[in-house]
């Protein structure tokens, strides 16, 4: 077996861990502090399975995250043209990296993860990782992350569990009263 694929599948496991976890915290600090883990594996992962477009845009993603963490701890919102570079920066790093119209979910899958960056509330980073997982999955099966797509689908269902737990509790008692 090919050692860069087994080294590649380590880092899916650790993914696995990152991913499902990330979920299930409360706080969008805690979060995205996962996700920051989630990218940095999935990048390694990427490297060692020679998907590069992928690798790129998750190594981006970490950059993104430090800098959204510098304007949390100011207090300040990311700018809206900060935002617009991260997406034309993913799209650039992806066409980089790019060896087939496959390549065109990781970059979809960024410009998910920079629309994040501008919500507010929980569930809907919680609803943007939906989507986000669903074209991850595929993208994974197809280029022979398999640890990563399990991550996936652990991640696609944490994410519903979570979805459901932290829904909102007046909004769930109108209706049912109605």
């Amino acid at each position: 077996m090919d050692t860069n694929f087994v080294i590649a599948q380590i880092f899916g496991i650790l993914g696995i861990v990152a991913s499902v976890c990330s979920m299930q915290f409360k706080k969008r600090k805690q979060i995205f502090i996962a996700l920051l883990l989630l990218n940095l594996f999935s990048a390694l992962n990427f490297v060692f399975l020679g998907a590069m477009a992928s690798a790129y845009v998750c190594l981006f993603a970490i950059l993104e995250m430090i800098v959204n963490h510098l304007f949390e701890r100011k207090k300040k919102n990311v700018p809206v043209w900060v935002v617009g570079f991260y997406a034309i920066a993913n799209i650039a790093l992806g066409t980089l990296g790019f060896s087939g119209w496959l390549d065109i979910l990781p970059i979809l899958c960024a410009l998910i993860f920079c629309a994040t960056i501008l919500m507010k509330k929980e569930q809907n980073i919680r609803k943007a990782t939906l989507a986000n997982q669903t074209l991850w999955l595929i993208f994974d099966l197809s280029v022979g992350a398999y640890f990563f797509a399990v991550s996936n689908v652990l991640t696609l269902i944490s994410t519903g569990i979570a979805l459901y737990r932290y829904q909102d509790k007046k909004k769930t008692r109108t209706k049912s009263e109605s």
